[in-house]
């Protein structure tokens, strides 16, 4: 015969049980959610080239500005606030120092602000377009470029700074 310890707390009952397994079971389905999020972002952040971008950009036209021109912006540090300046040169743009600045503001709290770490901006003088296909940010989640709403709060702007005007000497996809 076994004696019951008086100072062990009670064993929870079947229902308490099958309350905190269901409890388990959705923090294990909305961690795995949340793990894949940042599991996409991180796998297109880890491979991102000029290559890639160049191929984003003639794919933002086909889906989003058919027959437009589109330059591309970086994002650069000025005084603790992103800004975005005109890519002018594609051949000489460093991959490297975007993937590195994007790191930091999502992880190191630098370079704060409403502002995109890759952009594009559809050229003066075009066919007419919608207002809201003439701006695209580049979203890690997504890899590639996606239309911004032309206010420049979350969840994905543009730029809050103005920047230099897009033509078509500077396009980068037809």
């Amino acid at each position: 015969m076994t004696v019951a310890d008086p100072a062990a707390p009670p064993k929870p009952r079947l229902g308490q049980r099958i309350g905190l397994g269901c409890l388990g079971v959705l923090v294990l389905l909305v961690g795995s959610c949340t793990a894949y999020d940042y599991g996409a972002r991180y796998a297109s952040w880890a491979r991102l080239d000029k290559a890639r971008v160049i191929a984003a950009a003639g794919d933002y036209v086909q889906g989003h500005a058919p027959g437009q021109k589109v330059c591309l912006y970086r994002v650069a540090c000025n005084q603790r606030r992103a800004r975005l300046g005109l890519v002018e040169d594609v051949a000489a743009l460093d991959v490297e120092a975007i993937r590195q600045i994007a790191w930091d503001r999502r992880f190191g709290g630098t370079c704060e602000g409403y502002t995109a770490n890759l952009a594009l901006a559809v050229a003066e003088g075009g066919p007419p377009l919608r207002e809201d296909k003439r701006q695209a940010a580049w979203l890690f989640y997504r890899d590639g470029f996606v239309p911004t709403r032309p206010s420049n709060g979350p969840p994905l702007s543009f730029s809050e700074q103005p920047v230099e005007p897009c033509t078509p000497e500077y396009a980068i996809a037809p």
